[in-house]
């Protein structure tokens, strides 16, 4: 690897010719255990590679559709996303939702970093960042993710997001005989729960849509920023070499 590879993977140059780190980068630093333990499952690295990227395109899938929705949009639905946009298009019924914008780039000077926010919308009347995850439930790495989106937000915005929450969406199957729940994303099973000898009878698919908001953003912020630290000693050698990297962030790792 070399310093412009490291810059491409990592960051994005920005206004004036300053290179950011990435948020998705600086968090990739926090440990992950359930991940950790479900890629070491996987037989071989090239194995791994290839159901992450299997799950990712799935996700990225309902992530678009669901944008285009929001959008006004009237998407073409994948069958293999049915239940999961169809749970969501039943919560959208039941919510009112304005939408301000998708995928937008934010600048924390601050803290200097560099992320994209999933959406910026109004629910119910409650004006805040939107993060949509397709994953089997809800974790502290997502909030701490979206708290920098919110930071970063809001050092820049005449109009001040108020909160956060973090939108799943995911789809299963249920056995009937013991209860356990097996999800596939880009043609990969995965069962959870349940007995492992059961000669398992499963449901049509069930789509499930879940809204959680933030409950102590200054704690995750706090977390993101130890993170950035600690991924910036990881890569000092990189960062040094970087001319605008500014010092007060680099310096003592030197």
């Amino acid at each position: 690897m070399d310093l412009e590879y490291f810059k491409q993977k990592y960051g994005y140059e920005e206004e004036g010719g300053f290179w950011y780190p990435r948020v998705t980068a600086i968090c990739s630093i926090i440990a992950k255990p359930g991940l950790d333990k479900w890629l070491a499952n996987q037989g071989s690295y090239n194995a791994m590679q290839e159901k992450r990227r299997k799950i990712t395109d799935w996700g990225t899938l309902v992530d678009k559709t669901i944008k285009k929705i929001l959008k006004g949009e009237s998407p073409e639905i994948n069958p293999v996303i049915r239940p999961s946009i169809d749970a969501f298009l039943n919560w959208f019924k039941g919510h009112k939702i304005e939408l301000f914008d998708t995928d937008r780039r934010v600048i924390s000077k601050e803290h200097f970093y560099v992320g994209t926010l999933d959406v910026l919308n109004e629910i119910d009347g409650n004006f805040g960042i939107l993060d949509i995850k397709t994953s089997s439930g809800f974790w502290d790495e997502q909030f701490i993710q979206t708290a920098a989106y919110f930071q970063a937000y809001n050092e820049n915005a005449l109009e001040k997001a108020k909160t956060y929450w973090v939108f799943r969406v995911d789809q299963y199957q249920e056995c009937i005989n013991c209860g356990a729940k097996k999800r596939e994303k880009g043609g990969e099973s995965e069962v959870k729960e349940g007995n492992p000898n059961c000669d398992h009878k499963w449901t049509p698919f069930k789509g499930i849509c879940e809204l959680k908001e933030v409950d102590s953003h200054q704690t995750y912020l706090e977390i993101f920023l130890t993170a950035k630290k600690l991924w910036e000693l990881s890569n000092r050698h990189w960062l040094n070499q970087i001319e605008n990297y500014p010092k007060k962030f680099n310096s003592a790792y030197n």
